[in-house]
């Protein structure tokens, strides 16, 4: 199975999360005990933007919505290559002028194919 990648060049601007996913239990006395979820704990979303001419914006935005179930290759802004899934709901586009489109979306990281 080929697995695409996501090789456009986003905008300088991108914005990335990383959360860690825990178990806790408070107790009574202000004791806290906390551990780990699973073995991928940690995962990060990055905010993408994107602009430049409407044909090549079409051209990604068809790479994007067809990979909010399959999983794809990016190297983040850390240069770590991982599997990525576009967020559902993430793609926004615009028109700033004339022959020109603007595309936000969130990745976010995947732990399989």
């Amino acid at each position: 199975m080929t697995i695409d990648t996501f090789t456009w060049r986003t905008q300088k601007s991108a914005q990335g999360t990383e959360s860690v996913s825990l178990v806790q239990s408070q107790f009574g006395d202000g004791y806290k005990q906390v551990s780990i979820k699973g073995i991928n704990s940690n995962a990060e979303t990055w905010n993408l933007n994107w602009t430049g001419k409407k044909t090549e914006a079409a051209n990604i935005r068809t790479f994007l919505r067809s990979h909010t179930a399959n999983s794809f290759w990016w190297t983040n802004p850390w240069g770590e290559k991982r599997l990525w899934r576009v967020k559902a709901d993430s793609l926004s586009v615009s028109f700033p002028a004339g022959n020109k489109a603007a595309l936000s979306f969130t990745f976010e990281q995947s732990f399989a194919p």
